[in-house]
């Protein structure tokens, strides 16, 4: 069975790694990833998302979520977002 979830990027995100999507395997040692656990490891894969993630809302299979909850986890098989803060004109 694939250990595997995919992010999604959106706007300001999306810009600052010039990717709108990825696929990231959970590590083999474990059956999920706490969303702290999914932050850091995108903050050391893409330098340039730090402050970006700092501000920005995610969505687990299409629903929002509190990115300070740690029991939120991401399964195999989930669709992470990324959304960051949109400024409107």
């Amino acid at each position: 069975m694939s250990k595997e979830f995919t992010i999604l990027y959106f706007a300001s995100a999306r810009d600052a790694i010039n990717i709108s999507s990825e696929i990231i395997s959970i590590p083999s040692t474990s059956s999920s990833l706490s969303l702290q656990d999914l932050t850091n490891l995108l903050k050391n894969r893409h330098e340039n998302l730090g402050k970006i993630l700092e501000n920005s809302m995610f969505a687990i299979n299409m629903q929002y979520v509190d990115k300070d909850d740690e029991s939120i986890m991401v399964k195999p098989g989930d669709e992470v977002a990324i959304i960051p803060p949109v400024s409107g004109g």
